[in-house]
């Protein structure tokens, strides 16, 4: 016993007790690791999350302000419509010397529209015929000073202006101007409105646009003037942007940004973080400015990004605690079995392992002392059970040796029979391809015997019949050699073609592609099918037994598309490989029953569809039919061209 005890004995490692002290730190650090990449995929998420939500803001606060854009546009253009109207009233000509026409007009269109400073009508040297309301001074007054009048008047489309001053004297505000032209086109004068901006209509316009209690919007001419806001006191001061507004409207592009810094102590936003939306008009050299403080605006993110602060640093430094303290309460039975171990392994059977409790390790605990004990009575027992064992590995060993001389000798058979099975597929190879050559041979005779002798004679037959037809017979034997001459030519032209199914001159005269084209035109153009032959790789020579198969499936393809498929189109693609020629047949006819026609009793394109199959067998290929009712039908053939044959 003491030896087989003694042969259980392994070195004793110095570094126990650095061993013991490691596990616990390695437990701690991979835990300690996981926290913190799970903390870190959090934090990661939340900065998603937060750069996806600004994202979002900015792009609702630039179709926002589009959308703005377009309303205030909506405005404008029927303040255009409503100006180009007058010209239209009856009375109304700047060619006449009579105005009160023009003036009466200007007076009724003047209420309910937007031009609260007034309208007036000028001639085509710029001078104001008629104006309302506003003070009769200012008729005879030139308009050459407002460039909406004058770009209206000189160019002949409509125009707005930014801020300036009014036609009726009026201080702040934006014009609008569009042409008058007579009955032969000619610009002879301009009708013009002005939208006084002390009213604040422009201001109400724009007004739902501003979300929030920090929010506004505003509308800025080309030179950054504030025309329109929800916030008065900003009214006709320059933006704190001029400069990059005037380029986006010039540019006709909407952005949306945040403003941080580029604004500093600005009297329209001081030095708080803005997020800012300008879209520009259509019609007018104007902008929509939606702007709001940051804070506002990403509320829902900061307070987000607050929350995983403040409830997420503590609670990674509690699980850290946790993970410590679940850590020691493990470490501490695990180093008490270890040292149990070590006694184990150096000899000591006779100490059992201590009770660890109901737990996991205590379980582990249990076990080991269950194989402490065992392992007792098994070293008792090993010296009794040498002798019996040595003895049963000898009688194996012969067993072993007899079952290994069996084994050869069945490898050895199993070899032979498939080295036999590998010649006779050969052999058998070898015999399907002599046979359709012997056919296609047997084809040949008959095709050159046809030519030779039938074709002939029935030539002699039409030529002394033609004899026999002349004027000197009677009317009578002309009439029914005549018939008889039909009746040859018919059977002459049979013949050919028997000539060319039996086997087609051009199949070996030009080879696989030209024999197929000729077939599928042959058969198919006759019935009004449309027909296309295309071929996919380096078109070339192939032995004849490979080009006599794939032309018998292709044949027999275009034979049931001409019987039975009522298509319109067929497609005929050959596939030059390198170690394979592949048929694709397709037509978009009725289609079939695939399944149900591959049982041999369904007739005569059953046998023709297990034909094409064995034909492609033969040469080690496949061939398959796709096809359903209403679908057309699709025949694939794959012929392998042994070491890449030309």
């Amino acid at each position: 016993m003491n030896t087989a005890v003694g042969r259980l004995r392994i070195p004793e490692s110095a570094g126990t007790g650095v061993a013991r002290r490691s596990l616990q730190w390695r437990v701690l650090t991979l835990v300690t690791i996981g926290i913190v990449a799970v903390a870190g995929v959090l934090v990661a998420s939340n900065l998603a999350a937060s750069r996806e939500t600004r994202s979002r803001l900015l792009e609702e606060r630039r179709a926002l302000a589009v959308a703005t854009a377009g309303y205030v546009d909506y405005v404008v253009r029927q303040g255009l419509r409503s100006l180009d109207d007058l010209s239209a009233v009856e009375g109304f000509d700047l060619e006449d010397s009579d105005n009160e026409p023009e003036t009466d007009a200007l007076r009724r269109a003047f209420y309910g529209s937007i031009f609260s400073s007034g309208l007036y009508v000028a001639d085509a040297q710029g001078v104001i015929v008629a104006i309302d309301p506003g003070s009769q001074k200012a008729i005879g007054v030139s308009i050459r000073s407002r460039p909406d009048a004058m770009t209206a008047l000189t160019s002949g489309r409509p125009a707005v202006s930014g801020y300036t001053g009014g036609a009726a004297g009026h201080d702040a505000v934006v014009s609008m101007a569009v042409p008058v032209r007579n009955r032969s086109g000619q610009v002879v004068g301009v009708i013009g409105g002005d939208v006084g901006l002390s009213e604040g209509l422009l201001g109400e316009i724009i007004r739902s646009a501003a979300p929030g209690k920090d929010a506004y919007a505003q509308v800025v001419d080309s030179r950054g003037t504030i025309i329109a806001s929800t916030r008065p006191q900003q009214m006709l001061k320059t933006s704190d942007h001029a400069e990059q507004m005037a380029n986006l409207i010039v540019e006709r592009r909407a952005v949306s940004s945040a403003c941080h810094s580029c604004h500093t102590g600005s009297s329209e936003s001081g030095s708080t973080p803005q997020v800012m939306a300008f879209a520009p008009l259509e019609l007018a050299p104007w902008g929509v400015v939606i702007r709001q403080s940051e804070d506002e605006a990403l509320a829902a993110t900061g307070l987000l990004d607050s929350r995983v602060t403040w409830f997420g640093v503590p609670a990674v430094a509690l699980a850290l605690l946790f993970s410590w303290a679940t850590v020691r309460s493990i470490v501490k039975p695990v180093r008490t079995l270890t040292v149990a171990a070590d006694r184990v392994a150096a000899g000591d059977l006779s100490q059992p392992v201590p009770a660890m409790g109901k737990d996991e390790i205590g379980g582990l605990a249990r076990a080991f002392e269950t194989m402490r004990v065992r392992l007792k009575d098994a070293l008792n027992a090993s010296e009794r059970w040498a002798a019996e064992l040595e003895a049963r590995v000898h009688d194996r060993t012969r067993e072993l040796e007899a079952s290994r001389d069996h084994l050869r000798a069945v490898a050895e058979e199993n070899a032979a029979l498939n080295e036999e099975l590998k010649r006779r597929d050969a052999a058998r190879t070898e015999l399907m391809g002599q046979v359709i050559g012997a056919q296609e041979d047997e084809r040949r005779r008959i095709a050159r015997e046809l030519h030779d002798e039938t074709s002939q004679a029935l030539t002699v037959l039409v030529m002394g019949m033609e004899t026999a037809a002349s004027p000197a017979a009677r009317d009578s034997i002309e009439e029914r050699l005549a018939a008889l001459k039909h009746l040859a030519v018919q059977t002459l032209d049979g013949v050919h073609r028997l000539i060319y199914d039996l086997r087609p001159s051009v199949l070996d005269d030009l080879g696989l592609v030209p024999g197929l084209r000729w077939c599928a035109e042959g058969r198919l153009e006759p019935l009004g099918v449309r027909v296309s032959v295309m071929v996919t790789g380096q078109e070339r020579r192939l032995r004849p037994e490979v080009e006599t198969a794939v032309f018998r499936i292709g044949q027999e393809a275009i034979s049931n598309i001409a019987r039975h498929s009522g298509a319109a189109n067929a497609f005929v693609n050959v596939v030059f490989e390198d170690d394979a020629v592949v048929l694709d047949v397709e037509d978009d006819g009725q289609g079939f029953d695939a399944d149900a026609i591959d049982a041999v009793g369904e007739g005569h394109r059953g046998w023709g569809l297990l034909g094409m199959r064995e034909r492609a067998a033969l040469l080690g290929g496949s061939a398959s039919i796709e096809s359903e009712p209403g679908a057309g039908t699709h025949v694939r053939a794959r012929v392998p061209l042994p070491g890449g044959q030309a």
